[in-house]
């Protein structure tokens, strides 16, 4: 099977501008600052689909380089609970033994033993559990959604009819799921995020096909950019969520035309955002903790200092002696082939 290939500077660019995204919404909240017409609320929830479309893409990518045979599955998830798993039982237990609260300003608050258990599988949608950590509640929609892509995959492979197919199949589940009163079936909460996943999923089936007419490189960003307005005019809501799996339908369907990005040092930024992105993702809050709580007594020039150096360094820590050896442990005891770091997806 010829390897698709993926605009990576594109998505490198689109995940950059997901997790800046998140980092600004939960800026806004802890120092109660807005931006005029968008929302922290807006924000905020544009990066985690934006996150969505993007992990569930490249992960087609990572199943199609690991190929079918004996064990794919395995590996599969061998790898991707060595990549997600580490930090998060790492960012949990320090966000308990520092008490930092669950968002900023805030107050901690203890966690009972099956509450921090449910953080740590990332079950607590299933569970009914708060989060600990505020952005938390994305990452068991993820690792829920892994068990679903390995079928995905081979069907996006078959055909883009056939992901059209998966596609409606998510919009009838996630209808299902958000607006029937089925007992127990709140705990199926992947199911009303499950279309943002397979636009990603349509999107690399579109790819497959190598489309022949792609707008310039140079309009990937400023597309990018007006689908936030576009998410604001659509008016999604936690309780009509509908509206953003058109957002990220919209998202899955320009990645493939537009061609990809040259290298230059915007891309090379970009790429090096991501890297550590999914540090970021889950140690916001803490940075936030470090300048605006633990230093709330110094000048604001100080705490905005203690800020931007916590949200720098927290990350690469996080990625140097957490993240990339859980990475090359996966891979070992999973075998296979080497995946790009850049595509490496993280909430």
């Amino acid at each position: 099977m010829n390897q698709t290939q993926l605009p990576e500077r594109n998505l490198d660019v689109l995940r950059a501008i997901a997790v800046s995204c998140v980092v600004v919404d939960h800026l806004m909240w802890a120092r109660n600052r807005g931006i005029p017409f968008v929302s922290d609320w807006d924000l905020g929830r544009v990066g985690v689909l934006l996150f969505f479309v993007h992990t569930s893409l490249v992960l087609m990518s990572s199943l199609e380089r690991g190929g079918t045979d004996q064990g794919w599955v395995k590996r599969f998830y061998t790898r991707r609970a060595f990549r997600i798993y580490p930090l998060v039982i790492a960012a949990v237990m320090a966000t308990v033994v520092f008490h930092i609260p669950e968002r900023i300003p805030g107050l901690f608050v203890s966690p009972s033993p099956r509450t921090l258990a449910s953080n740590l599988l990332l079950v607590q949608n299933l569970t009914g559990d708060w989060n600990i950590i505020g952005m938390l509640w994305t990452l068991p929609l993820e690792v829920q959604m892994y068990l679903l892509l390995p079928l995905l995959f081979l069907i996006a492979r078959r055909s883009t009819y056939y992901a059209l197919l998966a596609l409606a199949g998510a919009i009838v589940f996630g209808a299902a799921v958000q607006y029937t009163s089925i007992p127990g079936l709140w705990r199926l909460s992947v199911g009303i995020f499950a279309p943002c996943f397979v636009s990603g999923v349509l999107a690399y089936a579109i790819l497959r096909t190598k489309p022949r007419f792609h707008l310039p490189a140079w309009t990937w960003m400023p597309i990018v950019v007006a689908a936030i307005p576009l998410f604001i005019a659509l008016r999604p809501t936690a309780d009509r969520p509908e509206p953003g799996w058109l957002f990220c339908l919209a998202i899955g369907c320009a990645i493939p035309f537009v061609k990809e990005l040259g290298d230059s040092l915007f891309t090379r930024a970009a790429k090096t955002i991501c890297t550590y992105s999914y540090g970021a993702y889950l140690l916001v809050t803490p940075a936030i903790w470090i300048g605006f709580t633990i230093c709330s007594g110094r000048a604001v020039a100080v705490q905005w200092i203690a800020f931007a150096a916590a949200l720098v360094a927290l990350p690469w820590a996080a990625y140097t002696f957490i993240e990339h050896p859980g990475i090359r442990i996966g891979r070992a005891l999973a075998g296979g082939r080497r995946n790009s770091a850049s595509l490496t997806p993280a909430p």
